[in-house]
């Protein structure tokens, strides 16, 4: 446990409730979902997927970034937009937002900024760019076809776009990616290395993306969007895809005092730990979560009894909401009153932005004085009964809340913040 006091100080979001932070905490609040009837998804062939995401009031269907749309006036130069895709599209309008509502110019990122993100890149640009390298040949395509699409996509063009002299890395767990990259950024300014750090989760949640999971069976097959995301719920039967950005801006508590920024709490501790068992099924016994959760609590020097609400990674899968939940009793079992949820019910499921995601989510919560719930839980799963689990919002806010994000492979990161109180 470092002496360093991180604190956050901006967040943005381009997300399936919102673009505008108070117009996410309203919905978060008013447990106004953000699904859709996806005529692409159910047209597709065999497909059983009916129920999707769009990220409001933005527009990125073209295959030519220069027409795309956004809600808010920031403007790139079309230089800057040939190698964005959808999710770097948005991750742009993130940062800036973060940046904005932290009151820190981009003149200001200097080598002592650094940027860690998490993207899966984006499967369309790829296909299509494969497509006409095979169909058109070398000398045909695209030139950006590489930075627009691949896996670090988000970095290079973010890092580019924001002029990051200081560190920079993507990460690449699957679902617990965003996690890891908030845990990793923690860690850089706990060694002194940076004194702030950027973390964007971001995806581009559309067909390509989220359609494949179909044939894993892992996707709600729902017609209804009012009932198809449905964590922790005896009903539910996989979840709904979607995409968008995350960003989080951190840094020390000298740094973010000695500028007057507003702070928006205070980051604790984070630990991670592996299944070790399959590449897509998590341990039964939930291992890796288990460590995950127990690091994260003695990194903050907490006990389970401090902690006030667990966001929970259940994205309405049969197995993993079960173990998930098996997982929480075993390190939590003495905490009666704690409490268990997960936003997914409300967002669908963002991949690899997830854990950045709802550790926004959770923050905004906590500044508009509640505490969200899991939206249509109507019948618990008895296999999931036996922790506390969250239907309606409290209308308090969750002083100590941990974020737990669980990806491919096994991997596991929890997170644990504090509403801010300038103590």
């Amino acid at each position: 446990m470092s002496s360093t006091r991180i604190v956050i100080t901006g967040l943005g979001l381009a997300c399936s409730l919102g673009h505008d932070l108070d117009a996410v905490a309203q919905n978060l609040k008013s447990q106004s979902h953000g699904f859709v009837t996806k005529k692409e998804y159910a047209d597709f062939k065999g497909s059983r997927v009916s129920v999707g995401t769009d990220i409001p009031e933005f527009d990125t269907t073209s295959r030519y970034p220069e027409d795309w749309t956004a809600p808010n006036g920031y403007s790139l130069k079309k230089e800057n937009l040939k190698s964005l895709n959808p999710h770097s599209f948005y991750a742009y309008h993130a940062v800036t937002q973060a940046l904005n509502n932290a009151r820190l110019d981009h003149s200001e990122l200097d080598n002592e900024t650094g940027l860690f993100t998490a993207s899966a890149g984006s499967a369309t640009n790829l296909r299509e760019n494969l497509n006409d390298l095979h169909e058109r040949g070398v000398a045909r395509t695209n030139p950006h076809g590489i930075v627009n699409s691949v896996v670090g996509t988000l970095s290079y063009n973010l890092s580019a776009l924001f002029s990051i002299k200081g560190a920079g890395c993507g990460f690449a767990s699957a679902c617990a990616s965003s996690a890891h990259a908030l845990g990793f950024a923690m860690d850089q300014i706990r060694l002194s290395r940076q004194q702030r750090m950027i973390v964007v989760g971001a995806e581009d949640g559309d067909l390509d993306a989220v359609l494949p999971f179909a044939g894993m069976y892992a996707l709600s097959t729902s017609k209804d969007p009012n009932a198809a995301s449905l964590p922790f719920d005896r009903r539910r039967n996989g979840f709904v895809g979607s995409g968008g950005a995350s960003a989080i801006l951190i840094e020390s508590l000298e740094s973010a005092k000695a500028r007057k920024a507003p702070i928006l709490a205070e980051l604790l501790g984070w630990g991670q730990g592996s299944d070790g068992y399959k590449p897509v099924v998590p341990h039964p016994e939930g291992i890796g979560l288990c460590r995950a959760m127990t690091l994260a609590l003695k990194d903050a020097g907490l006990s389970p009894t401090s902690i006030d609400h667990i966001n929970a990674h259940a994205t309405g899968t049969l197995v993993g909401d079960v173990v998930e939940a098996n997982a929480i009793h075993k390190i939590f079992k003495e905490h009666a009153t704690l409490t268990t949820a997960s936003t997914k019910s409300l967002t669908g499921h963002t991949l690899s932005m997830a854990g950045a995601l709802e550790v926004s989510l959770e923050i905004l919560a906590q500044q508009h004085g509640f505490t969200p719930g899991t939206a249509n839980l109507d019948e618990i799963d008895p296999e999931c009964a036996q922790i506390r689990l969250l239907k309606d919002n409290l209308p308090t806010r969750s002083k100590i809340v941990m974020s737990n994000s669980s990806g491919f492979g096994g991997a596991n990161v929890s997170i644990l913040f504090k509403y801010w109180n300038a103590t």
